[in-house]
């Protein structure tokens, strides 16, 4: 009897000293987890959120005021800084980044303009080039979006009161030539984003159009423009814009996600609009729509939106009148997005409550 209450004794001391396993005050090894898609894998914390990141195999920059944080990867786990970018001499506001081949390109506001800066080493890059404060008829470019095609580059910003569109022939090296440029006769506008194909350049603005341009001769100004009265409450401002073939969506804030038929450039119509009355018909607990940046993986046909409102979405290409999936993380504010492998990255710049500024890795695949 003795050593059958020893035994007892001893089982308990055994179990108290190890309890079952808790995944939240215990988590189990990486092993014998199952990641979900949506889940957050990894974080790296940012005193501010970055307003653009660009991805080159397992490095991330992100940009925010007069910095470009080098950050590795490879772990998604354990995000680690290898570095910053920035420049003494010039005071810069870095606000979107662009990767082609082994150059960085970072447009900036304040000093104005595009550096070009060597990344054939990720881990330590070199600023090799400028065009900054390069004037025309006195007016400047600071760029809040770049896109590069067929060896030109494309930039879109304000010349601190009109929008403004810039055409740059970029030479074998990297560097910069200005070729054209093209201003708004409107003032107290920007334009936020900009995507271009063989023919035709296209632009979106603050106050919520989106014009298309003879990518030839973009001087001679518009020659097709698309706007729509947006719900109350629910205001424009129009952002990023990416193309493919006939088809462009467009981030516009409040106002929502939409999708332009382009096939007529001088023509432009609405294929399909998301607004926020259209997101919250389909799933009434989410918090809404506040689209501010979205990226475009052609391998899958999807699109994820980075939703101001705190969360995420996910619409298919072929379905681009409804969101295929979301995910609210309340109290974030997510201003930026790119993709890597089955990841995407955002840039969270309002910490909330519930978790800190930086940039955070979330599984979607």
């Amino acid at each position: 009897m003795k050593k059958f209450l020893l035994l007892i004794i001893g089982l308990l001391i055994l179990f108290a000293c190890n309890p079952p396993d808790d995944n939240i005050n215990n988590p189990p090894d990486d092993d014998t987890v199952t990641v979900e898609i949506f889940d957050i894998v990894g974080q790296f914390d940012m005193n501010d959120g970055p307003h653009a990141l660009a991805v080159k195999g397992d490095y991330v920059f992100a940009c925010r005021d007069d910095k470009i944080f080098v950050v590795d990867i490879s772990n998604v786990a354990t995000p680690e800084l290898v570095t910053t970018i920035d420049d003494l001499t010039k005071s810069n506001i870095f606000e979107t980044l662009l990767i082609v081949d082994n150059t960085l390109y970072a447009g900036c506001t304040s000093s104005s303009g595009v550096y070009i800066i060597d990344i054939t080493n990720p881990a330590s890059p070199s600023i090799t080039g400028k065009s900054i404060d390069e004037i025309y008829e006195g007016k400047k470019i600071s760029p809040l979006k770049l896109f590069y095609d067929n060896n030109i580059l494309w930039a879109a910003g304000s010349n601190g009161l009109n929008a403004m569109l810039v055409k740059y022939n970029v030479q074998t090296d990297g560097t910069l030539t200005f070729d054209k440029y093209w201003s708004s006769t409107q003032t107290s506008n920007i334009a936020g984003g900009v995507w271009a194909n063989s023919s035709n350049v296209f632009i979106s603005t603050a106050d919520g159009y989106v014009y298309s341009f003879n990518s030839s001769d973009i001087s001679t100004g518009p020659i097709g423009s698309f706007t729509f009265e947006a719900e109350s409450g629910h205001s424009h401002w129009g952002k990023t814009i990416i193309g493919l073939n006939n088809q462009l969506f467009w981030a516009d804030w409040g106002a929502g996600f939409i999708t332009i038929d382009i096939s007529d450039p001088a023509n432009l119509t609405a294929a399909n609009l998301i607004t926020n009355s259209a997101y919250k018909a389909q799933f009434p607990d989410a918090e809404g729509t506040n689209v501010y940046d979205f990226v475009l993986d052609n391998s899958t046909g999807k699109l994820y939106v980075a939703n101001g409102w705190s969360g995420l979405l996910k619409i298919d290409i072929n379905s681009t009148d409804k969101v295929e999936d979301y995910v609210d993380y309340f109290e974030q504010q997510y201003f930026c997005i790119t993709k890597s492998n089955e990841n995407v990255l955002v840039g969270n710049i309002s910490g909330g409550t519930s978790g800190t500024k930086g940039i955070k890795i979330i599984k979607v695949e």
